[in-house]
């Protein structure tokens, strides 16, 4: 479904989604976001103030070079923490939970007629590329790789694993709010047919974004650039509003992806918080999930938490 590719450089497995370069870009010339992605986090006991950071999965260096008030509020930080652990250990381990245990064959569960589709964008993307290499690989594995594909090739890191890096290699404790384990049921829980109509949807916004020149990824990546949550927030709203498909399977996927872990995301957060009073936090994860009813930050405020943007 288009929903899911709109979604996926904003909150899923940042390890498999890398930068776009772009060229003859109007914002080509950016050395890094125009607003901060940020909130400032105080009261509830806390000594030093906490911060929430809106992140996007990709390595594009205008997104890597972080906002000064960013900047400055990472550099203040005393313990980081990500959506899930992005050390190479980690992301191996990751990597073997999306192989198939069906049995079966990446073709052999699509048939023919989504395995020659799938054939067909991925030589569309690269010559060199088809279906045979995806074979051992999960549906949803390959629906949410897809609109990434030209950019994995790049092989840069995406910002969640540069600011861990940068956070550990400083001396800083880092940890995470979720598990590889808990990011990946959030797939796990749709059957195979409907990973397929996540696959045959993806396949197709793809293909009308070649035929019409344009990038989904590029447009949330430009909205990151120089708006707030909010840009990215009503983009996606936007986009939902023209669904008329799938209208159920596109509300599960958006509580899976957003509601579901909002709240589990905020109750790990607090948690944290009060177990360090005298700490200040750093919470990096997908801008995403700082948009809507469920928002991070709502969620901490309700727990008696004082939230004030730190945008500019």
């Amino acid at each position: 479904m288009r929903l899911l590719s709109l979604l996926v450089p904003l909150f899923l497995l940042p390890a498999a989604l890398l930068a776009e370069k772009p060229a003859k870009d109007p914002l080509a010339d950016l050395k890094h976001p125009t607003k901060a992605c940020l909130w400032k986090v105080e009261g509830n006991g806390l000594t030093k103030p906490s911060w929430l950071f809106g992140t996007i999965h990709l390595g594009d260096p205008r997104v890597t070079n972080l906002h000064p008030r960013a900047e400055k509020a990472f550099s203040s930080l005393d313990i980081f923490y990500g959506e899930i652990d992005m050390n190479p250990a980690a992301q191996v381990a990751l990597a073997a939970k999306m192989i198939r245990k069906d049995g079966k064959t990446l073709s052999e569960a699509l048939g023919p007629e989504l395995t020659r589709k799938l054939d067909i964008i991925l030589k569309k993307i690269n010559p060199a590329l088809g279906a045979e290499v995806f074979q051992t690989l999960k549906t949803w594995v390959v629906a949410i790789s897809l609109p990434m594909l030209e950019m994995q090739l790049e092989q840069e890191e995406p910002l969640d694993a540069i600011l861990q890096a940068r956070a550990a290699k400083a001396g800083k404790k880092t940890d995470a709010l979720e598990t590889a384990d808990s990011q990946i049921q959030v797939f796990e829980q749709f059957k195979e047919k409907e990973q397929q109509v996540f696959l045959s949807d993806t396949i197709k916004m793809l293909q009308e974004d070649i035929e019409a020149g344009t990038s989904s990824v590029k447009k949330l990546t430009d909205i990151y650039l120089t708006s707030t949550a909010k840009g990215i927030g009503d983009y996606v709203k936007n986009e939902m509003a023209r669904m008329k498909d799938e209208t159920d399977l596109n509300k599960r996927l958006m509580k899976a992806l957003l509601d579901d872990r909002n709240i589990k995301m905020a109750e790990k957060a607090d948690t944290f918080m009060q177990g360090a009073k005298d700490k200040s936090h750093f919470f990096a994860v997908g801008a995403a999930h700082y948009t809507g009813k469920t928002a991070v930050q709502k969620l901490l405020k309700k727990k008696g938490y004082t939230i004030k943007p730190a945008f500019k």
